[in-house]
C-alpha cells in the first residue's frame, strides 16, 4: 500500500511541475503490429515507453525517450533491451505529429549482445492527453539488424 501511495504521489507531483514547465512527460504501452512476416525477431505485446520532452519553439518539442522492450527470437527465447534515444518531434497541427529519436539499445544477459545503436521513426496523432503512434523500431550493428513495426499508446502527465 505505501509504493501505490508514493507511485500516485509521484505522479501527482509529475503531473503538476509540467503545467508549470516547458517539460511533458509521456508513458505508454507498445505493441507490435503483424507485418514483420519474414523477421526473425518480434517485439512482445505490453512493452513500455517512456518519454520526456522539453518545448524548444511552438512547433518543435526535444524529447529523450527511454523504456523496457520485450522481445522473442525464432528460437523460442526472450529478451529484453532498454533504449535511451534523444530526439525531436514536430507538430503539424493540434492533432498531428512526427518525429524520430535514436541512441543505444542496453540488452539483458538472455541477449546474444549486450548494445546495439537504435533508432526509431514516428507518426502520431494527440487528443487531448491520449497520443498514438506508429512506431518503426530499428536495431542494429553492422551487418546484424532487427526492425519492427509497432503501435505505441501513451499518456501525457
Amino acid at each position: 500500500m505505501k509504493k501505490v501511495l508514493l507511485l500516485l504521489s509521484a505522479f501527482a507531483t509529475l503531473s503538476a511541475s509540467a503545467q508549470k514547465s516547458k517539460m511533458e512527460y509521456k508513458v505508454g504501452i507498445l505493441s507490435p503490429l503483424p507485418v514483420n512476416v519474414y523477421q526473425n525477431v518480434k517485439v512482445y505485446a505490453g512493452s513500455s515507453l517512456l518519454e520526456a520532452s522539453y518545448k524548444y519553439s511552438t512547433k518543435v518539442r526535444l524529447t529523450l525517450t527511454s523504456g523496457f522492450l520485450r522481445f522473442q527470437n525464432e528460437l523460442g527465447n526472450d529478451f529484453t533491451n532498454v533504449p535511451v534515444m534523444a530526439g525531436a518531434r514536430y507538430s503539424v497541427n493540434n492533432t498531428v505529429y512526427f518525429g524520430a529519436s535514436a541512441g543505444v539499445a542496453f540488452f539483458n544477459k538472455e541477449a546474444s549482445v549486450d548494445s546495439r545503436i537504435m533508432y526509431s521513426p514516428y507518426i502520431g496523432i494527440q487528443k487531448g492527453h491520449v497520443s498514438a503512434d506508429l512506431r518503426y523500431l530499428n536495431w542494429y550493428k553492422f551487418n546484424n539488424a532487427n526492425n519492427n513495426l509497432a503501435l505505441c499508446v501513451a499518456y501525457t502527465l
